[in-house]
């Protein structure tokens, strides 16, 4: 059989060929190695003709893969080549090699393989400097944009970079307990790049909303200007005896109450029943411009903005801020990720999804969404309720905020089993927050 294996060699292999090559038997044993061979293997033709595969490249584990591979073809009914790319200890010496593993037949029936191999651990050593490059410019493009989104902006100038320490430092913490929900290294880039870009989507939100620091904005100062004008029309009005001295008293003594009380609601955290019954009655007062047309002292959109309940944003405007997760998938949809990271656009446009469905963009529930996202949301409502860089706003106390996170748990929004181990973590103490 060896004979007939020699004779098929001799016809296909050139002399000086620079790739190896190895022919065995069906029995697993080799039966000839080219010059090419011995100096890729760092063995001599004695070394390797005549033993068993597993025999002449036994002495290190590294090399199991690249010698099941030859006997997966010997065994393999089917005659389909085997090919792959293999590490290999040679002589102490750890190479990759690029193997070809094909049937060799004879009057159509099969007598051994022939394997070909070619040292390419320059070339894989290259891709992986590359690869390593392409990474560092990725990492680098996708830091300065998270940068460049949270600086827009004055009250979250610090919120991502956190997010990302935070995050970094809570799967270090899973990795060394050897949790079973430990990251894998590619599992761990993908998240934190999805943390990096969850709210890239903000640039399409105008700063006038993503900025808004209290419930009229910009219009207070509209509003006081206003107020000034009516004094200032009301001493008009005196001057040309229209109104008493104490007239234009008693009404600018009442605008002075109606102003602080609008000064007070406008910056409220929390607009309770009795200051929206307030509102009503200053709603109500009118006064007569120059051309003496009589006109609402506040605005309908003023008086929208001053009957929000809690928080800053109308609903047209939290619309609008709701919106940046959507434009976050869209534009990372727009990206060819490599294959790593295929989740990034999912993981990064879901992070505002809630377990109870009343979450947005997309009103997902339940185990649609991946827990990649739940711990991500976990971490961004957390930085957002401790962080120390809001001017409209102290930051919250730890305990304060597990007080909150936990409340979400148990009106089913957040994961119970993702926050606990976050908070047993403290993943937050081992990283300085800007």
């Amino acid at each position: 059989m060896e004979g007939k294996i020699h004779s098929q060699i001799s016809d296909i292999i050139v002399k000086d060929m620079m790739e190896g090559v190895i022919a065995v038997n069906c029995e697993g044993v080799i039966s000839y190695v080219n010059n090419a061979t011995e100096m890729i293997l760092r063995k001599t033709r004695d070394q390797l003709e005549g033993k068993s595969v597993v025999s002449a490249f036994f002495g290190s584990e590294i090399n199991d893969e690249f010698n099941q591979t030859i006997m997966d073809a010997i065994y393999d009914k089917d005659g389909a080549v085997h090919e792959g790319l293999f590490p290999y200890c040679a002589n102490g010496k750890i190479i990759q090699l690029h193997m070809i593993a094909s049937i060799l037949r004879e009057n159509g029936k099969k007598v051994g393989v022939i394997v070909v191999i070619g040292d390419v651990t320059e070339f894989v050593e290259q891709r992986a400097r590359a690869a390593e490059q392409t990474q560092r410019l990725l990492d680098s493009v996708v830091r300065t944009l998270s940068q460049a989104i949270d600086e827009r902006s004055s009250y979250t100038a610090n919120h991502t970079r956190n997010m990302v320490q935070i995050a970094e430092s809570f799967l270090d913490w899973l990795d060394k307990t050897d949790h079973p929900w430990k990251f894998e290294e590619s599992r761990r880039r993908s998240f934190l790049m999805s943390v990096w870009l969850h709210d890239v989507g903000k640039l399409a939100v105008p700063l006038e909303i993503m900025d808004k620091e209290s419930k009229l904005g910009a219009q207070m100062k509209v509003i006081e200007d206003r107020f000034v004008k009516i004094s200032l029309l009301d001493e008009i009005a005196v001057y040309r005896g229209e109104i008493s001295a104490e007239e234009k008293e008693v009404r600018k003594k009442g605008r002075d109450v109606a102003l602080d009380e609008i000064r007070r609601i406008n910056r409220a955290e929390f607009v309770p029943d009795e200051k929206l019954e307030l509102l009503k009655k200053i709603m109500v007062e009118k006064y007569h411009d120059e051309s003496g047309e009589e006109k609402p002292i506040l605005t309908e959109e003023e008086i929208e903005n001053l009957s929000i309940r809690k928080g800053t944003l109308n609903d047209r405007e939290r619309a609008v801020i709701q919106s940046h997760a959507v434009v976050t998938g869209r534009i990372l949809d727009q990206i060819q990720f490599p294959n790593e990271y295929c989740h990034v656009p999912i993981w990064a446009s879901e992070h505002h999804e809630l377990l109870s469905g009343r979450g947005y963009p997309y009103h997902l529930s339940g185990e649609q969404i991946p827990k990649e996202v739940r711990l991500l949301t976990i971490l961004d409502i957390f930085e957002a309720l401790t962080a120390k860089d809001r001017p409209y706003k102290r930051p919250m106390p730890i305990e304060k905020a597990f007080s909150i996170l936990e409340s979400m748990v148990k009106a089913g929004d957040l994961d119970g089993e993702i926050l606990g181990l976050f908070k047993e973590s403290k993943a937050w103490e081992k990283v300085t927050l800007g």
